[in-house]
């Protein structure tokens, strides 16, 4: 087991290695159908169980259903751009391992439209407040929070490496731009990561790549990423344990 000096040790190495390779990825780690998925239906619930609320208090009027729209469209903003945006990674290949940074690609129009939308919800909720009464305090306050919290709110980038083992198996998920790499025998996470191309053909040029640099590799090829785990490197783990 590698101590956690020897992990220190290699990270410092590995930032100071020369680059042999390096490439870029736009995009985010789950498929684009999915994230658009979330951000529609993740405020929509929210939505459904505000106006279930206003449907018990027998509110029935326009200011209800602006103050809805309203939570529903910063949702659906704040989901899709804030909480689930693309991120531009920047991978380099050293001898050790990869270190890459991620930056998450939040346009600055996104901040604006959700600060305004936070400032503009605080008026429909006090207007509202004359209308359904009380409970447009709880809205109110909600987007008073998130105006004030969206002021000096920035994207950052984040600082990431992969370090290398003696022996290692790379899975490739055909049909998909992503490859996990990790050790063939028990380590610190460290040693484990994914890292994606921006194409299936940038892919097989990473992958060759990497067979160079790491000695004692096993390329798996699946076709589903849950088939990983049915690999003797997962398997005999669960049975050890």
């Amino acid at each position: 087991m590698t101590s956690e000096e020897d992990i220190a040790a290699l990270d410092q190495q590995v930032y100071q290695a020369p680059v042999l390779f390096e490439w870029e990825y736009i995009g985010g780690e789950s498929k684009d159908w999915i994230r658009l998925l979330t951000a529609i239906v993740s405020p929509g619930i929210g939505t459904g169980l505000l106006l279930l609320l206003f449907v018990l208090d027998d509110s029935d009027s326009i200011g209800v259903y602006a103050f809805l729209t309203t939570m529903m469209l910063m949702g659906f903003l704040m989901t899709r751009y804030l909480f689930l945006p693309d991120s531009h990674y920047h991978y380099k290949l050293t001898k050790l391992g990869i270190h890459y940074t991620k930056e998450d690609l939040i346009p600055e129009i996104a901040y604006t439209l959700v600060r305004g939308f936070a400032w503009v919800g605080i008026a429909v909720c006090l207007i509202a407040l004359f209308v359904i009464g009380p409970l447009a305090f709880v809205g109110a306050g909600a987007f008073a929070l998130m105006a004030f919290g969206m002021t000096n709110f920035k994207s950052k980038i984040d600082q990431h490496r992969i370090l290398f083992a003696d022996a290692n198996i790379l899975f490739n998920l055909k049909n998909d731009v992503l490859l996990d790499i990790i050790p063939k025998k028990k380590m610190k996470l460290a040693f484990s990561g994914t890292i994606y191309a921006t194409s299936l053909e940038k892919k097989e040029s990473i992958i060759a790549e990497l067979i160079q640099q790491l000695g004692e590799v096993e390329v798996v090829d699946i076709k589903r990423l849950n088939e990983q785990y049915k690999h003797p490197v997962y398997t005999s783990a669960q049975s050890e344990q």
